[in-house]
Formats: structure tokens, sequence, C-alpha cells
């Protein structure tokens, strides 16, 4: 609806509302009141106060605030500083106050104005006009009061739905591994395991963990929903409850990726899927065995210096209950990285609008000096790249994990 819509659907309930409102006269001179209150009556006005001098007016204005207040320029005896002390009172700041009376000229409107009066009523004037001009303060004063309620109404709702979100998002946090837990793999497998994890919105559509599989063997996966926000992140509750409820063939991450597709596609809406690697690392053997349902290349960085981009293969889960998932290895010997990330990474534009791409992926990853001594590691190093040219936030989430091998201490054997 348009403003102007709103307006005048409001307009009836705050010319309704004018006679319920109360008006305040500041007059010097009680018998001159007749057209005053015979003008408020013709619109309906019951409520009308008098005060004859600046004490009752200030004492009466203390014990509440009126709808409206008209002030005979004659109770300005004392100057103008009367109008900023009504102003200062409680409910007196946004209250109409017009000021009735002959004026001598331009620069006493102006002054009048500027001390504080919403509005200037020179005699004489008609009671027709006078009617009217009352009207439309003590109209526009009702609406001002609905706006300020729904205003209100809408700040509190606001403050509801961000406080709600904002525990909707420290649930979801809360599905990822802990550092603690991060920590554990790394001392048992003689790994360094960063990760980044960041919403273009409050929720956000992915997930990723890790798991010990046995001595020598632990599964990592990063999976990405279609879509931000609520309903993605409800996907990722979803998933979640599968991986921990369920027994999965965690071993081997085909079968693991055609149980979690078989399970999706009866309970993601038909217009919503997500992609997803699953891999284990076996590191007695030095190698990744990885599957992807339409998710982005892995990379692995080897200790000479060298980069293999592994295949993707495979529909996103939730698609079709006939979807197949096939096993891929690649080695991983000690001095390795691997690289896993959402699709946000390659494709965000930068500030000028061009896609970021997947080479830009591969130029940014061997561009990195795996030996530099910085917090967060090799990860940080080019997150903090990738984003002198990236503006944030970026229009989908973002997830990146990077698990570095120990390299062999010099003399072992390999």
């Amino acid at each position: 609806m348009s403003s102007d819509r709103t307006a005048a659907a409001a307009a009836p309930d705050a010319a309704r509302a004018v006679g319920g409102q109360r008006v305040l006269i500041a007059h010097p001179r009680p018998p001159a009141l007749a057209v005053l209150r015979a003008a408020l009556s013709t619109i309906g006005v019951r409520a009308m106060d008098v005060a004859q001098d600046t004490d009752t007016l200030l004492a009466m204005v203390a014990q509440g605030a009126p709808d409206l207040l008209v002030l005979h320029l004659g109770i300005l005896t004392d100057g103008l500083d009367l109008l900023a002390r009504l102003r200062a009172l409680p409910g007196m700041r946004d209250a109409p106050i017009l000021v009735l009376g002959r004026f001598a000229g331009a620069g006493e409107r102006l002054a009048l104005m500027k001390a504080g009066a919403t509005d200037l009523i020179p005699r004489p004037v008609t009671r027709p006009e006078l009617a009217a001009r009352l009207r439309v303060h003590l109209e526009n004063r009702a609406l001002n009061r609905s706006l300020q309620a729904v205003i209100g109404s809408l700040q509190t709702y606001h403050t509801g739905a961000v406080q709600r979100m904002t525990l909707a998002r420290d649930m979801q946090l809360d599905l990822l591994p802990t550092l603690a837990e991060c920590g554990g793999l790394e001392r048992r497998y003689a790994i360094r395991l960063d990760s980044h994890f960041e919403s273009s919105s409050e929720l956000g559509g992915d997930i990723w963990g890790a798991r010990a599989l046995d001595d020598h063997r632990f599964a990592v996966f990063l999976c990405d929903f279609t879509g931000h926000g609520v309903a993605a992140a409800l996907n990722t509750f979803r998933l979640h409850a599968l991986l921990t409820k369920i027994a999965l063939p965690g071993d081997d991450p085909a079968e693991t990726l055609a149980a979690i597709n078989g399970l999706l596609v009866g309970l993601l809406p038909e217009t919503q899927f997500a992609t997803m690697i699953y891999a284990v690392i076996d590191v007695r053997a030095g190698t990744v065995v990885y599957a992807t349902a339409g998710a982005p290349k892995p990379i692995i960085g080897r200790p000479d210096g060298g980069l293999e981009v592994g295949a993707s293969v495979g529909l996103p889960l939730g698609v079709s209950p006939k979807a197949s998932y096939r096993n891929r290895a690649m080695a991983f010997p000690p001095g390795s990285f691997l690289f896993l990330f959402s699709d946000a990474l390659f494709e965000a534009r930068d500030w000028e609008g061009q896609i970021f791409g997947y080479q830009g992926v591969v130029d940014l990853v061997s561009g990195l000096d795996e030996d530099a001594d910085l917090e967060g590691g090799p990860l940080r190093q080019l997150l903090e790249r990738y984003f002198t040219s990236m503006p944030r936030p970026l229009a989908d989430d973002l997830t990146a994990l990077w698990i570095s091998r120990r390299p062999d201490p010099p003399g072992d054997p390999d």
C-alpha cells in the first residue's frame, strides 16, 4: 500500500479522535474566549481548559500535556522564553502550540516560530477559518500518535526478531565442530585444521563437520544448501540430525552420499537441494578418498609446491532418488594440504562486477606461503588476499576448510 493510501485510510481515524482530545487555551481575558470555545465545539472538542496567566499555564501543562495548546499573544508578557519553557516540559516537545494574536510584522512572526510556536493564527480570523485551523492540527496530532504507536510496535517486533535471529545463528554455529574437537583431531592425526564460516545474512545454508573413524582415518564433509536465510538454515539442522541420529556408512564417501541423498529427497521441498563433498583422509596410507554431489572440486597442494585439482561429479543431494556417486582417490602424503570450499568463493563478483572464477581460486592458492608465520595459517592468508578485491557481504554463504599434514621429521622413512 502506498504512503498516500495509508494516510488516507488513517485520516478518518484521526478525525474521529479529534473530539476526544484535550485542548488548553491560554488567554489573559476570559470574556474573549467565546470565539475559541465555539470553534472547538464546532469540531467536536469537549475537553477545554483555560489558563489566564503564565504560572497557571505552566502548572496545568506540568500536570499533563494537552493535545493542543492555543496561546494568545497577550500571555507572553515575559517575552518568548515562555515557549522554550513549555517545550522543555514532559510531553510538550512535539505538541502543537498555536499562537493567536495581531503580529507586528514578519520579524515577530519569525521570532515566535524560532522560539517554539508550531503555527500562527493572525487576528482577525473568522470562526470557520479558526475551526478549520484547529481541526488540522488536532487531526495531525492524532495521526502522529497513531504512527508513533505503529513505529513503536514495529521496533518491538524488530527487536524480538533480531533476538530470535541471534539465537538461531548461535544454534547454527553450535552445529559446527568446536575448537576442542578440532584440536583433538589435530593431535590424533598430526594435522592442522583451519576453517572459515561466513553467512551472507544472519543465517546461512552451509554446514561442515569432521569426525574420527579409527586411529589412522577421519572423515570431513562440507555441505551447501541452496539459498540462504531461515529456509536454508533449517536444512542445515535437518542434515545435522541425519548425520548424528542415523547410522551411515561413514567410511565410504560414495555410499554415504547415496544414503544422505535418499533421506533428503523425501525431506527437502521440490525446489531445494544441496551440494556436498564427503572425504575420508587416511594418514597411514597417505590418501584422500572422496565423493562429490555437485560440490566444488577439491584442491590438494603437494610438498614440492605442485597443485592437484580433483574432479567433481554427481547430482546434488535431494534432486533424484536414483542418483549415484563415485569414489575418487588422491595422494595425500605428509607435507600436503587439502583445501575444500563452497561455491561462494569463486562465484562472487569483485568491485567491478567480474566473477572471481575457479581459476582465480587456484591462482590464489598457488600464491600462498604455507611457511608464513600467520595466525590462522594459510587459510587466513588466503582470505585476507581474497577480500582485498571482493566486497562484503558476499551474495552467498562461504565456508572454507584447510587441512595440512605435518611433514615427516628429517631422517624418518617415507
